[in-house]
């Protein structure tokens, strides 16, 4: 695990500034993913499909179909994109909107321990 010895600056929010610590790539790709939580709409809907649009360390902005709620967790499979191979990430819905083309979702990356 690599672990930063000191933190990006973060830009005030006040200034209109970007306040990304990591920068984005964007990026057009179908992420298949599971929720992982409990509740009814999650057991209801368990598997569900993104549309990627951007991609960071830290975390992705997507189009979904359907409605996501705030907080909860998610299990992703981000395809081979380019030169790099696929790979699984967990997650947690930052917000959901809803737009013209669906839903626009923000999801923020988490470490997962190793079982």
């Amino acid at each position: 695990m690599v672990a930063l010895l000191k933190m990006p600056m973060r830009i005030d929010s006040k200034s209109g500034a970007e306040r990304r610590v990591f920068p984005r790539k964007e990026v057009r790709a179908d992420v298949e993913g599971k929720r992982i939580d409990h509740t009814i709409e999650a057991r209801r809907t368990p598997m569900f499909q993104l549309h990627l649009r951007d991609l960071s360390f830290g975390g992705l902005s997507a189009l979904s179909p359907l409605p996501l709620d705030r907080g909860e967790r998610l299990s992703m499979t981000i395809p081979a994109l380019g030169t790099s191979d696929g790979w699984d990430a967990y997650g947690k819905v930052l917000r959901c909107e809803p737009s013209a083309m669906g839903y626009r979702v923000a999801v923020e990356f988490e470490l997962q321990a190793a079982a």
